[in-house]
């Protein structure tokens, strides 16, 4: 009985062993933001890990609605006050939002898991043709309002909203990056940093609002900040769509190397 238990014990560290083998070897490098760095967390206490990896699925969680909310919130609003830059912050918080599903699936589980390369091919291409689109209505509308002539109307709601979007942002910031540090995740970090343009981008919106209802001769520089977020947004699409194609081509060319040796 004791020889079958020690039998039985062995083959359980045994299997273990293999399936952690397995795990390292299917784990990859970093391709895009949303990649995680190869993970060193595994070396936290469980007990540590579990309650911190709840915590960033949470924040996660709170990102989202955040997101979604004031993504809803900043699209309304620019109808109303015919805001270029309102309407272009209102995308952003939406593209934020598809990021922060990324994420969601990163800390899907109390396991120190990593998103799979074909999951995070297929993610890299959903944000970068959101931003890619994203990026060219901005920049038509912008346009279209600037050429027209349109200003911004009823500023004091552009305020309200754009400053409520700030300090959510800059908290969100905050969190994301005390999580990030303490789990080691690339992709909190990565969403940390997003927050942190959406404050920033906030924060500007609301200094050319400030200039235009003191100065009326610059009511065009609503719609010089949309047509900049636009083309932001575009270029990182872009760069999201290199990235991958990179990616694929390497993969194969390994993939070639292989097969001839």
């Amino acid at each position: 009985m004791a020889k079958e238990s020690l039998l039985d014990s062995d083959k359980v560290v045994y299997s273990s062993e293999d399936e952690d083998e397995e795990t390292k070897r299917a784990r990859g490098c970093a391709t895009s933001y949303l990649v995680d760095e190869r993970e060193t967390s595994g070396k936290l206490p469980p007990k540590f890990r579990q309650r911190w990896f709840r915590a960033a699925s949470m924040l996660a969680l709170v990102s989202f609605i955040s997101a979604v909310g004031f993504s809803i919130a900043s699209i309304i609003i620019s109808q109303t006050t015919e805001s270029s830059a309102v309407f272009a912050t209102g995308f952003d918080a939406f593209f934020a939002a598809i990021n922060v599903v990324a994420v969601c699936w990163r800390f899907r589980d109390e396991l120190n898991g990593e998103i799979g390369t074909m999951r995070e091919k297929k993610a890299s291409t959903v944000i970068a043709t959101s931003f890619i689109l994203g990026g060219i209505a901005t920049i038509v509308i912008a346009l279209h309002n600037l050429e027209i002539d349109d200003h911004p109307t009823k500023t004091d709601e552009m305020k309200v909203v754009l400053g409520v979007g700030a300090l959510l942002y800059a908290i969100l910031t905050f969190l994301q990056c005390y999580v990030a540090q303490l789990v080691n995740s690339q992709s909190m970090r990565a969403l940390a940093v997003d927050s942190a343009q959406g404050a920033f981008m906030s924060v500007g919106v609301l200094v050319s609002t400030y200039v235009y209802t003191k100065f009326k001769q610059f009511w065009y520089l609503d719609h010089v900040v949309a047509t900049i977020v636009g083309v932001v947004s575009l270029i990182y699409g872009i760069s999201l769509f290199v990235e991958i194609l990179g990616l694929n081509i390497k993969e194969r060319l390994m993939l070639a190397f292989q097969r001839e040796f």
